[in-house]
């Protein structure tokens, strides 16, 4: 048969053959170990595949545990709820540190996934952590209205665990198929390597055969490792948070789109560029920050993962931003190759940190604020109640501490409407029945509402109609209010022996509505915040809750006219707006 074949194909080709021959001998050798090697890393893979999975339930169930009590203490206030959520937490952010010792030094996009998760947990737990902790945790009703963004919140951690926990299987199921692959790659190659020994021609054949099989499978491996950067780079385009690769010497390798966005630098200006003195150099309080205490020279140097909740990173403007630093280590078999540093701007979240204690701060003010004026006419009432019942006086007197008590009874129901009110303006809900009104008519009852308290703060007020006024169209017991809370502020303002004006006076259209005083006048500062709930110019020295000008403008608005200012430092201010004719 040999002969034959040397008939055949002629000296040269019989080399040929034997050269195959040779070569398939030396493929038995080499091929088998080489795909041996190849199936121990992907069982290995697979191994970790398999010791991750589970994790993802636990996770899973760790975070529905938070959630549950969250929801338990807001509809309960059972305090109880908070010691145990607290020890809850630390259970869900170890169960994601065992997971990334696990998947460490596998893919990088596991590192991405990780990190969206983490920073997922993390903004949810953001959201909630000021009530469970914090000052609100005596107030669970402060928190209801946000339950929603919470539970909202908490759905997208979960969705990012399960896509985690899907690229995790996913990955498995391929490693599964290579394994498979491998196992048949090696049972072929034996096969055609002995049949190449045999037969020369046919090791020819089955050699041209193998090399094409191992081009076919080269291209498949190119199309995915193409088909993998491509992924890598849609998930790095696509993540909000900041990514920059860094070499064993702290230079900076890699920088994705969003980090570009967040730092002002192209990949490119800063590819090369030392990361800790390019954007890392200075501390929020403007105090160097040495390179030794740097962590992401921390974490090049211990082989961990460093994470920093609260920190600053520096554009090229020269301008910082608030960040969250996670800096993960890129490791082959025994060295550190370098970190991932993953950065998410916290500028957001500590403006909605700083808004919340900023609202707490305003509750407090308001209560310690509606709790005083509440206590001084209360005070009234009791003195003058004592007084009358412990000592006999003449009927006149009786008289004048019945009208103080009458007096400080209508300033705990203004006080209390005026509360009402606003919560019906901040709510929308602010409802007036309007009909012909006679405006004299208006001010002839604020006058004798308000003279009483003119006469106390020894300011004159003073009334001017213009003749022959038509009727307006109007809520006669909201235009009093109005006209009461403008006299009222002027009254506060206005030093003793000033004097407080009411006018009216035809408009083209209506009746223009003018209250004016010779007070101090407004700052300029102060007149964007005049209409503010609550907000009172000047806190020292003045009474009242800051609601009257807040209804004022609430009420004119439901009436559909806008009340307007005009003022000068040293002479005074006026307010006034126009009610359309009754007609």
């Amino acid at each position: 048969m040999a002969s034959g074949i040397v008939s055949t194909l002629g000296r040269r080709r019989w080399m040929v053959a034997l050269g195959v021959s040779f070569l398939a001998l030396l493929a038995l050798a080499l091929v088998p170990a080489f795909l041996e090697q190849q199936e121990d890393a992907l069982e290995r893979e697979l191994a970790v595949f398999s010791l991750a999975r589970p994790m993802f339930q636990e996770i899973q169930n760790a975070h529905l545990q938070e959630m549950r009590l969250v929801e338990r203490y807001v509809s309960s206030g059972d305090s109880s709820l908070i010691t145990r959520y607290t020890d809850l937490v630390p259970q869900g952010a170890r169960l994601l540190d065992s997971l990334g010792v696990v998947v460490s030094g596998m893919a990088p996009s596991y590192s991405v996934e990780l990190s969206q998760v983490e920073r997922g947990a993390r903004d949810w737990r953001t959201l909630h952590s000021l009530l469970m902790e914090g000052p609100l945790s005596t107030d669970p009703a402060a928190f209801r209205e946000n339950l929603e963004a919470d539970r909202a919140r908490y759905d997208s951690v979960r969705a990012s665990v399960r896509a985690f926990e899907d690229l995790l299987i996913r990955d498995a199921a391929l490693a599964q198929a290579r394994l498979e692959q491998r196992r048949t790659w090696q049972f072929w190659a034996r096969f055609g390597t002995v049949g190449l020994t045999i037969l020369g021609a046919i090791g020819l054949v089955s050699v041209g055969l193998s090399l094409q099989n191992l081009a076919q499978r080269e291209t498949r491996r190119r199309l995915e490792t193409v088909t993998v950067r491509r992924d890598m780079r849609s998930i790095l385009k696509g993540t909000a948070d900041g990514l920059i690769g860094v070499d064993q010497d702290g230079h900076c390798t890699f920088l994705n789109e969003a980090g570009s966005t967040l730092l002002g630098y192209s990949p490119s200006e800063l590819r090369g560029q030392a990361v800790h003195s390019r954007i890392h150099h200075t501390r929020a309080d403007g105090g160097e920050h040495s390179e030794r205490d740097c962590p992401v020279h921390i974490a090049l140097g211990s082989g961990k993962t460093v994470r920093v909740p609260d920190d600053v990173l520096w554009r090229k403007d020269g301008t910082s931003f608030p960040v969250q630093l996670i800096i993960s280590p890129m490791k082959d078999a025994r060295n550190v190759r370098g970190v991932v540093l993953t950065f998410t701007d916290m500028t957001e979240i500590r403006e909605a940190e700083a808004a919340l204690r900023d609202a707490v701060r305003a509750r407090d003010e308001v209560l310690a604020v509606v709790s005083h004026d509440l206590r001084n006419p209360v005070g009234t009432i009791a003195a003058a109640a004592e007084l009358l019942g412990d000592v006999p006086l003449p009927p006149e007197r009786q008289e004048e501490h019945l009208e103080t008590i009458g007096r400080a009874a209508d300033r705990i129901n203004r006080l209390i409407q005026d509360l009402l009110d606003v919560a019906q303006i901040e709510a929308g809900r602010l409802s007036v029945r309007t009909k012909p009104v006679d405006i004299v008519e208006v001010f002839e009852e604020v006058f004798s509402q308000m003279g009483w308290e003119a006469d106390e703060e020894e300011v004159d007020l003073t009334v001017r109609v213009a003749a022959d006024l038509p009727s307006v169209k109007a809520d006669r017991h909201r235009i009093v209010q109005v006209m009461s809370n403008l006299i009222d502020n002027g009254l506060k303002f206005t030093p003793a022996g000033g004097r407080v004006t009411m006018a009216a006076s035809r408009a083209p259209g209506g009746v223009s509505v003018t209250v004016s005083d010779t007070g101090p006048g407004i700052e300029p500062e102060m007149e964007e915040h005049l209409f503010d709930r609550f907000w009172k110019g000047h806190a020292d020295g003045t009474r009242g809750a800051g609601l009257g000008l807040a209804i004022v403008d609430g009420i004119l608005q439901a009436h559909g006219t806008r009340i307007h200012v005009e003022t000068e430092i040293g002479r005074g201010s006026v307010f006034s707006f126009t009610l359309p004719t009754g007609d």
